[in-house]
């Protein structure tokens, strides 16, 4: 069972606080940035922006998202969004970590202190009890077959480039989480991890081998970690870092893998369970995007320097579809959704509903509504209410019920008020295909957000966790 956040240890809770101090502290200075737009006001030292979103398994209002800023939640399909703040969540600085729906609704976050969940919509968060506590949890999947499990993997340097890495699982929404098998090689760093829909105990990891190659790998186990088998990834090393983008919903031995590097990036697929690999996709830039359609039939890839691509799994003959500069994308049966750059592509978060070929806005920059609406004793609004002002000035929150940050128990502002009933992003714009229409940026987070571009903001520090959006959007 989770600790309850009052039972959480001692350090943990002194490192959140020092985290709310230390965003309280910033405040002031971030909003006398933000107002004189004389420098960019940056989330975490970054640029604003999504980077995952993660869709409920069966209930298609609720919608989580990843931000450099905090997590952004819906409650109804993304008509509105409000706010979770870093710190009671258990995560800051420039850490991006992967989030999951389970089955009942709990969610799921993979930080550096260890597995954080929320049985409440994230009102309140807490942290998986034993071995899980203040591990750093790499990364984590649903199972896509029994949302009600999961994995996860963790992983604690040793020294002298070894590692002890370790799969473990929940049967029970993340109630309890156990050890899986036996640890993994000492100098194996594990980067992604990931079980096969129609075949549970076949399990992949990703990651990379030690000196003096460095050789990128697959670790795959087919009796839940008992045993694992090596199966190196051509071409792949620490210059070209593999990340798991999906397994196939209907066979075990359909993989597709993305290979980080410089200057661009490469999606593989496996057909034969890792023994042999074909690149399928050599981007222009960074992939940040990639996901599986829920039938396995289609696959689409994206990056800022890309735009998306699709291909039937049959043939993987790639065309491109649109210029958006995906971020992330997540496949789900209601549609495509994709984290966007509110500058080039019009929107924060938008939702396709014909396979990537054009997006309708759900969220701007400007759209968020305060901090989520919470019990007063709750952790949000104990912790995240306090930071909410330099978050609302930073993304120019305008967009909201009677005015800017007047959602949950944010701040307060002359904002123009919720959007027309048609528009539930604030934005009515489709943005497609090549020439397509692009929405820019309105009212004052419009202003913000065109003068930090015009200071040279644009500059975005590459995303190197993207693997999450590819987890996601395989989901």
């Amino acid at each position: 069972m989770l600790i309850p956040a009052e039972k959480d240890s001692r350090a943990r809770r002194e490192r959140v606080a020092r985290r709310a101090s230390r965003r309280r502290a910033l405040s002031a200075a971030a909003l006398l940035s933000v107002a004189a737009v004389a420098a960019p006001a940056l989330a975490n030292g970054r640029f604003p922006a999504a980077g995952q979103i993660a869709t409920h398994p069966s209930d298609p209002s609720r919608l989580l998202v990843r931000a450099t800023y905090g997590l952004l939640t819906s409650q109804d399909g993304g008509e509105r969004w409000r706010w979770i703040c870093e710190p009671v969540v258990g995560f800051g600085d420039n850490e991006d970590p992967m989030l999951a729906f389970l089955a009942d609704g709990t969610i799921i976050a993979g930080v550096f202190d260890g597995l954080s969940a929320s049985k409440n919509g994230g009102c309140d968060w807490s942290f998986a009890p034993g071995d899980l506590l203040d591990r750093y949890v790499i990364d984590l999947s649903a199972d896509r077959a029994d949302p009600s499990r999961a994995v996860l993997v963790v992983s604690t340097g040793l020294g002298s480039g070894r590692f002890l890495t370790q799969l473990w699982e929940t049967s029970d929404n993340a109630d309890t989480w156990t050890k899986a098998g036996v640890d993994l090689p000492e100098d194996f760093l594990a980067h992604t991890v990931d079980a096969a829909p129609s075949r549970r105990e076949r399990v992949y990891v990703s990651g990379r081998f030690g000196a003096p190659d460095y050789a990128g790998a697959l670790q795959r186990t087919d009796d839940r970690g008992e045993t694992w088998e090596r199966l190196d990834i051509p071409e792949s090393d620490d210059t070209r870092l593999p990340y798991l983008g999906a397994i196939d919903p209907a066979d075990p031995d359909t993989v597709y893998v993305r290979l980080d590097g410089e200057p661009s990036d490469a999606l593989l697929v496996t057909r034969d369970g890792g023994q042999t690999f074909t690149t399928i996709f050599e981007g222009q830039g960074n992939l940040l995007g990639f996901a599986l359609s829920p039938d396995g039939a289609s696959v689409i890839v994206g990056g800022p320097q890309d735009g998306i691509w699709r291909a039937s799994t049959s043939s993987l003959d790639f065309e491109k579809i649109s210029d958006v500069g995906a971020r992330c994308l997540t496949w789900a049966a209601e549609g495509v959704f994709a984290c966007g750059d509110e500058f080039n592509d019009g929107f924060t978060v938008g939702k396709s509903s014909d396979e990537g070929e054009s997006f309708t806005a759900l969220m701007h920059l400007d759209g968020l509504c305060g901090p989520l609406e919470c019990a007063s004793e709750s952790g949000v609004a104990s912790t995240c209410t306090d930071l909410w002002g330099a978050t609302e000035l930073t993304v120019g929150s305008q967009q909201c019920d009677g005015g800017a940050g007047t959602g949950g128990s944010g701040g307060s502002g002359g904002g123009s008020g919720p959007p027309p009933a048609d528009d539930p992003g604030g934005c009515g714009c489709k943005i497609g295909a090549a020439g397509a229409e692009a929405a820019a940026p309105r009212g004052r987070g419009g202003a913000i957000w065109l003068a930090l571009a015009a200071a040279g903001a644009l500059a975005v520090r590459r995303r190197r966790r993207a693997h999450a959006s590819a987890r996601a959007g395989a989901a």
